[in-house]
Parts: C-alpha cells; structure tokens; sequence
C-alpha cells in the first residue's frame, strides 16, 4: 500500500473555505484504480489551523497516473488565482507501507 499526504497550513478564519477546497478530492480520487481511501484531519488553532490530507493507493504507480491529472487542476488554480491564497505553508508526504 502507498500513503500520500499532504499539510497544508492556513489561517484559522478561513477554515470552512479550506475544508471546501479539500473535499473535492475524495471524488476526484475515487475515480482511479488503485484508489483505497482519503482522510482529511483538521487541527484547530487560535490564528493557524492546520488540514492534514491522507490518501491510501494500492501502489505508488496508480498514485502517479492521477497525480498527472491533477497537477492541471492545480495549473489552472493558480491561474485563475482560486484557492492558493489560502494557504500559509504546505507539506507533502510519501510512505509506503511494509508488513512487519
């Protein structure tokens, strides 16, 4: 199993507008082979906040076919400057799982 994850740091007010802009993904994700799950964790602070998006892909490989569709949906975002003024700092992560 692979893990992807992405931490994107954003100011508290815009909170609802954050977990919008994240919860088309889950849709979008489910659409591709190899496509096992998708959390979003939120973490609350006074002036930050914090969303943490977890995916999990049957292999590295099926995460990369979406990937590429992806990145033109995050080409036409910063186009169209929809979204990226929300984010203060953002994180990426890759895992994959091992059986102990």
């Amino acid at each position: 199993m692979h893990i992807e994850t992405v931490s994107i740091e954003f100011e508290t007010g815009n909170k609802e507008k954050m977990l919008q802009s994240v919860a088309h993904h889950r849709e979008e994700m489910a659409e591709f082979e190899g496509f096992l799950g998708y959390e979003v964790w939120l973490k609350e602070g006074a002036r930050k906040s914090t969303v943490m998006n977890v995916s999990r892909w049957a292999s590295k490989e099926q995460f990369t076919v979406w990937m590429k569709q992806h990145r033109d949906f995050h080409r036409e975002m910063k186009r169209t400057g929809g979204g990226s003024e929300l984010v203060v700092t953002r994180q990426t992560g890759s895992y994959d799982m091992i059986m102990m």
